[in-house]
């Protein structure tokens, strides 16, 4: 638990000054997510609720006390008895000829009353011995909510990294195909001057030197909507890792060498059994079960055992009594409801376990249609660093061929525009197969 705090104290110190530099890599990006994002912290009180579950159930298990006072006050007695409701009239006659020689000496009334107001106050405790195995059973529905609760969790954080860092590569994708344009921005501003040369020599026509500027004017546009989208991509980053947007934010993280995906390889069997969707799939069976069982603990008899300890002073006389107890309870007529809920808690189960079987078999498809996506992304990042090696051998021919005068100046900006679309296919595909190899582990490696 130590190490738990000092690590995180850690992280507190260090991401702020990771955003003050104004430099964020893709880990602490990730980490921002983790800590600032609304439904991460929503996760995390889910998790404490089911703890807060578990241990009101644990209370069942011990003793319930129960403390009551009540007082009250008459404008006349419940119970009033005098000399003159004696019903023989020899004894009435008796006692009335006694007190009236010798009551008021003794200082009493003729009659006595009871009950015209007092106070009773008590304390109660029960100790539950058997209640149909519910309290157990509701402990381990309890287990099953903590552990549900933190599967959600995982499933959520794990949604949230693959957002950020689509955001974070879809930023970086940008800043290199912005850099490509400007690249090529470069070979048209020095086209530009060979133009100009050969124009003023007359040895190009003016549509030459209009094609050029238009190209360039074509490049400077496509710099101003690469810049504006970086802009809106940085902002919503920002936004998905809590954090103040700013212009001189630089991602730090490059793109790294693509591997091949046969290396990460995983059983889509194996691989499915480890995802939280599933082990949640798991628990809605075993708490299927267990509702079960609270059902057939309501039709079982209840025993416990307790003891009271009041006082009253009814009798004008204050007194307190100690008692001890027991009770048993059969509920002899929610057998028979009971009998019904239990065949329809039967129906609910095979339902969660048609269900578990359903959306298993779609999570092996899911886990496949994800690897040949992969695959794919990887054969398509192949095919693109193979078209850019070519559309630069084919630029570097051109660019030869036109100072020969062998080809048109249409014919060589054609060729750049090749190659920067080449390139531009290259990023995307690298950024695509980084994106799928994120997921694809992320959904294999527990």
């Amino acid at each position: 638990m130590f190490l738990k705090k000092y690590i995180l104290l850690l992280i507190a110190i260090a991401l702020p000054m990771v955003v003050l530099g104004q430099e964020l890599s893709l880990d602490s990006c990730l980490r921002l997510a983790v800590v600032n994002n609304a439904d991460i912290k929503n996760a995390d009180l889910a998790i404490k609720e089911a703890e807060q579950t578990k241990k009101a159930v644990v209370t069942k298990y011990f003793p319930a006390f129960s403390a009551s006072a009540q007082a009250f006050h008459s404008d006349k007695p419940y119970i009033e008895l005098g000399i003159s409701d004696i019903k023989s009239n020899v004894v009435r006659d008796v006692l009335q000829v006694i007190y009236d020689n010798i009551g008021e000496l003794l200082g009493v009334e003729d009659h006595i009353s009871f009950l015209r107001n007092g106070v009773v106050a008590g304390v109660v405790a029960v100790q539950p011995v058997y209640a149909g195995g519910r309290i157990v059973t509701g402990n381990k529905l309890a287990n099953l909510g903590i552990e549900a609760s933190t599967y959600q969790r995982q499933i959520a954080e794990r949604d949230l990294l693959l957002n950020t860092e689509e955001l974070y590569w879809q930023i970086k994708m940008l800043e290199e195909k912005l850099k490509t344009v400007k690249t090529v921005l470069g070979l048209l501003d020095n086209l530009e001057k060979d133009v100009r040369v050969a124009l003023q020599a007359g040895l190009i026509t003016p549509n030459d030197g209009l094609r050029v500027k238009l190209k360039i004017n074509e490049m400077n546009s496509n710099v101003i909507k690469i810049e504006n989208g970086i802009k809106l991509s940085k902002r919503a980053l920002c936004q998905q890792i809590g954090i103040e947007y700013s212009d001189d934010i630089c991602l730090t993280d490059s793109v790294a060498e693509i591997k091949s995906p046969w290396e990460y390889m995983v059983d889509n069997s194996v691989a499915v059994q480890g995802r939280s969707e599933y082990k949640l799939l798991e628990l809605n069976v075993k708490a299927s079960r267990l509702q079960k069982r609270m059902i057939i603990g309501e039709s079982l008899p209840q025993i416990g055992f307790g003891g009271a300890y009041t006082y009253n002073n009814l009798l004008e006389k204050g007194r307190t009594n100690l008692t001890g107890f027991a009770t048993i309870q059969v509920p002899l007529t929610a057998w028979w409801e009971s009998a019904h809920n239990i065949k329809k808690q039967n129906f609910k189960i095979e339902e969660a376990e048609n269900m578990q079987s359903d959306v298993t078999a779609k999570l092996e498809l899911q886990t496949q249609k994800i690897w040949d996506e992969l695959e794919a992304a990887y054969r398509s990042f192949l095919l693109a660093e193979q078209a850019v090696e070519d559309a630069q051998s084919n630029m570097r021919m051109s660019s030869q061929y036109y100072n020969a005068g062998l080809i048109p100046l249409s014919d060589l900006l054609e060729a750049q525009t090749l190659y920067r679309n080449a390139l531009d296919t290259r990023i995307e595909q690298s950024i695509a197969y980084i994106i799928c190899l994120r997921h694809y582990k992320q959904i294999t490696e527990h």
